[in-house]
């Protein structure tokens, strides 16, 4: 976005004081991410009503998007206040008709488990044939993805964006705004279980962007996921397929290297060509598999995409490797978890020589299933370890109570309460080999732990 100050009034239906004719250029909703140039938008937070800071980032933004019955002094010489009653519907607006009129592609990416590792990939992919943006980090809800879609350059002729939801209708909305031209959908399990009453009202939930899809896009479905069976039906786009030996896209020959990565021979619709994803993990290679799909979609050759493999990287905390004195390796994947995203994770910790360590967090967002997935976790933990550390409360001494009723021996069983306490527990129990693998929700703090390892041990 890049107009005018009196040009955003126009379009949000807003009154405006101070500078018509500046120029607004990208929007942000967290005050500490304000760029000079700036359009803030002032929403009500957890804590603060975002009207606070609107003095303040006025030193750096040229407008800002208020609520007409808020007081504010004037703003500064050469900057701006737009007035409108619902700051974030008018936010929405904007991002909708920023969306509207550009001549860009829009390629979502949604799902459960690997979407932000999806996104990194296709757009990597993508990069190397047009100019591609993408949405950062997991900035992918209704109050993240406008600022991004908003804060695009202007020669973008791509736009990869990351699509998340916690409750019904929020990716409606944010398909009403992106229309996508292809819509990618990574594994549907369980998560965010919290805000509905099965996993049929999460199936639904995502879902709802199949109504925003341009019919003359491209839908590329997950064909080992039974959920999104009935997604082709629901569409008159272009159906493509990845997973399964009967999918349009597969993966064959494939070897698993362990923490080495994978390799095999990458087959497209338009072909065939051998390939190495150097990150470990056979979910990894499901995600490569779903972005190199949608690339082919959007007009890469399978040889391009095949020889791309080899410079992926992971996002920091979704399944780095680590490599620290005394031979100690750790699997990096503390930025999240789900009970599929738990179990694959363990599947690959498996696989790894010397001692295994999991060091495990609670699982948020899983409501009333929470106390049963947390107990299955703990079961799997018994075949596919040696040394388990539990961080959290009640639902992390679930894993513990599972793993130690399918049999891991209760002194290889550790809980710890919180990430500082997890950090003095590793500290007395990791000898020279071990492999760690630490995995557990955002909120929990792990990627401290990951921290304070590499710092005493790098």
């Amino acid at each position: 976005m890049r107009m005018s100050a009196d040009a955003v009034a126009r379009t949000v239906g807003g009154t405006i004081r101070g500078a018509r004719d500046v120029v607004v250029s990208g929007a942000e909703v967290d005050s500490r991410l304000i760029q000079t140039g700036n359009l803030f938008i002032a929403l009500p937070g957890e804590h603060v009503d975002g009207h606070v800071f609107v003095p303040k980032t006025l030193e750096k933004a040229a407008a800002a998007l208020i609520r007409s019955d808020v007081d504010l002094p004037p703003p500064p010489a050469n900057r701006a206040l737009v007035s409108v009653t619902d700051p974030l519907a008018a936010y929405h607006c904007l991002a909708t008709e920023d969306c509207r009129r550009r001549s860009w592609q829009v390629a979502t990416v949604t799902g459960s488990v690997g979407k932000t590792t999806t996104k990194d990939f296709l757009a990597h992919i993508l990069k190397h044939h047009r100019i591609t943006g993408a949405s950062q980090g997991n900035r992918n809800s209704t109050l993240g993805l406008p600022a991004q879609i908003l804060s695009q350059d202007e020669n973008t002729e791509i736009f990869v964006a990351e699509a998340g939801m916690s409750q019904a209708g929020e990716l409606d909305l944010l398909g009403s705004i992106l229309h996508p031209d292809l819509l990618l959908y990574t594994r549907i399990t369980p998560a965010h279980t919290e805000f509905f009453s099965s996993m049929d009202g999460v199936v639904e939930a995502k879902a709802e962007l199949l109504a925003h899809l341009k019919s003359e896009g491209t839908l590329v479905i997950n064909a080992d996921d039974p959920r999104q069976a009935g997604f082709s039906q629901r569409t008159k786009a272009r159906v493509l397929s990845y997973g399964a030996s009967e999918a349009d896209a597969r993966l064959e020959a494939l070897e698993d290297l362990g923490l080495e990565g994978t390799q095999g021979t990458l087959a497209l619709p338009s072909g065939k060509a051998s390939f190495h994803l150097p990150l470990p993990g056979l979910y990894q290679a499901e995600n490569f598999l779903a972005a190199a799909t949608a690339g082919e979609a959007l007009g890469m050759r399978v040889q391009d995409i095949a020889s791309l493999a080899e410079t992926m990287i992971a996002a920091p905390h979704r399944g780095t490797i680590l490599h620290l004195q005394d031979n100690i390796t750790i699997i990096d994947d503390s930025y999240n978890a789900s009970p599929d995203a738990v179990k694959r994770a363990l599947e690959l910790l498996a696989k790894c020589s010397g001692r295994r360590v999991a060091v495990l967090g609670e699982m948020y967002e899983l409501g009333s299933a929470a106390a049963a997935a947390h107990r299955d976790i703990g079961r799997l933990v018994a075949d596919h370890c040696d040394l388990l550390l539990t961080v959290g409360y009640d639902m992390s001494n679930k894993v513990l109570e599972g793993a130690v009723a399918a049999g891991l021996p209760r002194h290889r069983a550790y809980q710890a309460e919180d990430s500082a306490a997890a950090i003095a527990t590793l500290e007395a129990v990791l000898e020279t080999g071990d492999t760690i693998l630490i995995k557990g929700s955002r909120g929990v703090g792990l990627d401290q732990v990951v921290s304070a390892l590499c710092e005493g041990r790098g």
